[in-house]
């Protein structure tokens, strides 16, 4: 069986956070949700610790700007979508600093 791993560390590193952005999306589709902050810098800071953290640290130094905000605007869609089936008292708040 051929291996399908991409030999690029940009494309390992993008198919790794869609990996990621797909068990996000069945999170959501059983009804569950992940509390993003409402205010914006703290929810910006936090949605790219978390794609930095997805890369392996020999990779890190070889991704560009680019590919990490690629991979952040990946992960934030998918975050920002998971917001609707969090209770209404969150989405409230979190409106009141940003229409989701």
């Amino acid at each position: 069986m051929a291996d399908k791993t991409p030999s690029d560390p940009q494309a390992r590193f993008l198919d790794r956070i869609e990996r990621r952005v797909r068990y996000l999306k069945s999170l959501q589709d059983a009804g569950m949700g992940v509390y993003l902050p409402a205010d914006e810098q703290q929810r910006n800071r936090a949605i790219e610790q978390v794609v930095r953290s997805t890369a392996r640290h020999s990779e890190i130094a070889l991704l560009t700007a680019d590919t990490l905000r690629i991979a952040t605007d990946r992960v934030r869609s998918h975050l920002e979508a998971m917001q609707q089936v969090l209770p209404h008292d969150v989405q409230y708040r979190n409106r009141i600093k940003r229409a989701w």
